[in-house]
C-alpha cells in the first residue's frame, strides 16, 4: 500500500480543491472536505494499492503547487526497526541504551536531530454475561408459591483502552532509539525516581531534551485528535501509527 500526504499548506487551501479532486478522481466537494484540516500538515490525503497510480496523483498535486510525501508500507516496516530500549544511562556526552537482549548502543547527544513523542492506544472489546434472580409473579401463581423467581441473563459489551507513551529518538548514523513507557527500567534515574511510571517517563524525556537542545521535538501523536489529523479519518490509528511516525520523520528531519 502507498500513502500519499500533503504538507506546507497555505491559508487559502480551498483554492487547491479542484486540483485535488482531479488528482484523486473525487468531487470538488469531497476534496474541499479533505482540505478542512487545521495546521499546515502533513496529513495523508489518499492511499493506493499500486505505485503507478500513487506517482501519477503525486505528480498532479505537485504541478498544482502542493508539496507531497509518499510512503510505502514496506518503508514504514523498515523504518520501525529501531533499537528497543530496556535500560538507559546518561553519560557526560552520550546516552547509553541497552535492550532486553543486552545489546548496547551509545548515542552522542549532539547528533540527535529529532525526538517524537506519542501515545499508543489499543482498544479491546469484551463481552460480559451476568446472571441474576428476579421476581416472577406469573411463576409464583402457577406453582402456588413454590417458584417465585426466574434467572435473567444479561450480556454487555465492554470497551477498554490501554494507553502507553513512547519516544522515538533519531540521531545521525544509528538506529532510532525506541522508548516505550511500560517496557523501561527507570532505576538509573536514581534520586529522581518517581512513584509512577508516567512521571518517570516524563522525567526521561525532559533529560533527553535538555541534553540535546538542538533536536527538533514533536508531540502531536500524544492525542487521538493529533493522530487522526495526520492519518485522516479512514485509516485506523492503532494499525497505521507507524505511517504517522514515518511521515513526521520525512517532513521534520
Amino acid at each position: 500500500m502507498y500513502f500519499l500526504a500533503i504538507h506546507n499548506l497555505p491559508e487559502d487551501r480551498a483554492a487547491f480543491a479542484p486540483a485535488l479532486a482531479s488528482a484523486l478522481g473525487i468531487t470538488s466537494y469531497e476534496a474541499s472536505v479533505r482540505l478542512r484540516v487545521s495546521g499546515s500538515g502533513p496529513f495523508v490525503i489518499a492511499t493506493f494499492g499500486e505505485r503507478v497510480a500513487a506517482d501519477e496523483a503525486s505528480r498532479k498535486l505537485k504541478a498544482s503547487g502542493l508539496t507531497t510525501v509518499m510512503i510505502s508500507d514496506e518503508e514504514v516496516a523498515s523504518s520501525q526497526k529501531g533499537f528497543p530500549v530496556r535500560t538507559f544511562r546518561f553519560n557526560e556526552h552520550t546516552l547509553h541504551a541497552e535492550s532486553r537482549q543486552k545489546e548496547t548502543l551509545a548515542v552522542d547527544y549532539q547528533k540527535i536531530f529529532l525526538i517524537i513523542r506519542g501515545m499508543g492506544m489499543k482498544q479491546e472489546t469484551s463481552t460480559e454475561t451476568a446472571k441474576e434472580r428476579k421476581l416472577d409473579i406469573g411463576k409464583a401463581v402457577l406453582t402456588g408459591g413454590l417458584v417465585i423467581s426466574k434467572t435473567v441473563k444479561t450480556t454487555e459489551q465492554k470497551i477498554t483502552e490501554e494507553r502507553e507513551g513512547f519516544l522515538f529518538v533519531y540521531a545521525e548514523g544509528v538506529l532510532p532509539l525506541v522508548f516505550r513507557e511500560g517496557a523501561l527500567d527507570y532505576s538509573s534515574l536514581g534520586p529522581d525516581l518517581q512513584p509512577s511510571r508516567t512521571a518517570n517517563f516524563t522525567a526521561l524525556l525532559a533529560e533527553i531534551r535538555s541534553r540535546s537542545s538542538q533536536a527538533r521535538f514533536d508531540d502531536r501523536l500524544t492525542t487521538r485528535a493529533g493522530q487522526v489529523q495526520l492519518l485522516g479519518p479512514s485509516l485506523d490509528v492503532q494499525r497505521y501509527i507507524g505511517v504517522a511516525i514515518e511521515l513526521l520523520v520525512r517532513v521534520l528531519r
